[in-house]
């Protein structure tokens, strides 16, 4: 499939590793230049180099917590300067803390407010108007299972990554007609650092060993199996293609067919 991507800017966040580096890892492979964002540098460099090694891309790593209001400026500036804007915004970004709602601070909420929720309104609202200068654009927000199936244990994604969902979709009908589409993906079983992180939690809660709990979770998924950060990143390249220009406001899940529910 022609994609139609080949020349395109992307910027990715969280793309240092796990989900964030298999978005950008895919879209550099369709000829896109790449602009990743995390707060490691040294994760970031190589990152960078191993992108450029398996394509033929302009890379550019820029290190900022974008929960940092000046980071996310420096950021955003630092992209505008090199490529003068972006055709494609990734937004992806690290679970906030997992808890009961009982157990959650004021400082938790107001955290996971500027960590998840914030700098995505931030990021819309330089880059927006920028694609519909250009008259073409993609965002695609990297969400979790958790908008679609809450879970008690993670008050705050459920909460916050809603609200953004809520946004894309409030947002679409507008975008669409300056040809940018909005859309939301719900990972399922990814073996990513949030995901380990979990895992450790929750053996420190029950007792149970970390091989023990992550036995017996893959036992449990339909598809036997963790899914890869390179199998969401063909979707994102796919929504983010001439093929999906039609396609906008919808929240997919990629789970291997962990969700339950109709819609």
């Amino acid at each position: 499939m022609n994609t139609g991507l080949s020349g395109k800017v992307a910027l990715i966040g969280g793309a240092s590793k796990g989900l964030g580096m298999g978005c950008a890892l895919q879209l550099a492979r369709e000829g896109v230049n790449v602009a990743i964002c995390a707060r490691g540098a040294d994760k970031l460099k190589e990152t960078a180099e191993f992108i450029r090694n398996n394509a033929k891309v302009e890379v550019l790593p820029i290190v900022a917590d974008l929960s940092n209001k000046k980071d996310l400026k420096k950021m955003v500036d630092t992209v505008i300067n090199k490529f003068g804007g972006i055709d494609i915004l990734i937004v992806n970004s690290g679970g906030p803390k997992a808890a009961g709602f009982f157990d959650l601070s004021e400082q938790d909420w107001d955290d996971a407010y500027r960590s998840v929720f914030y700098y995505v309104v931030e990021l819309y609202r330089n880059f927006i108007p920028q694609m519909k200068a250009r008259k073409w654009g993609r965002i695609i927000n990297i969400a979790s299972l958790s908008v679609k199936e809450p879970a008690e244990n993670l008050v705050l994604s459920n909460v916050f990554r809603s609200g953004v969902v809520s946004l894309a979709k409030t947002l679409s009908r507008d975008l669409i007609g300056h040809n940018i589409t909005i859309n939301n993906i719900c990972p399922g079983a990814f073996k990513t650092d949030r995901a380990m992180q979990l895992i450790l939690e929750r053996s420190k809660t029950t007792g149970e060993s970390v091989k023990e709990i992550e036995e017996k979770a893959i036992s449990s998924l339909p598809l036997k199996r963790y899914q890869t950060p390179e199998e969401l990143g063909d979707l994102v390249v796919f929504l983010a293609s001439e093929a999906a220009r039609g396609i906008t406001g919808t929240t997919i899940q990629i789970d291997g067919g962990i969700y339950k529910g109709l819609f």
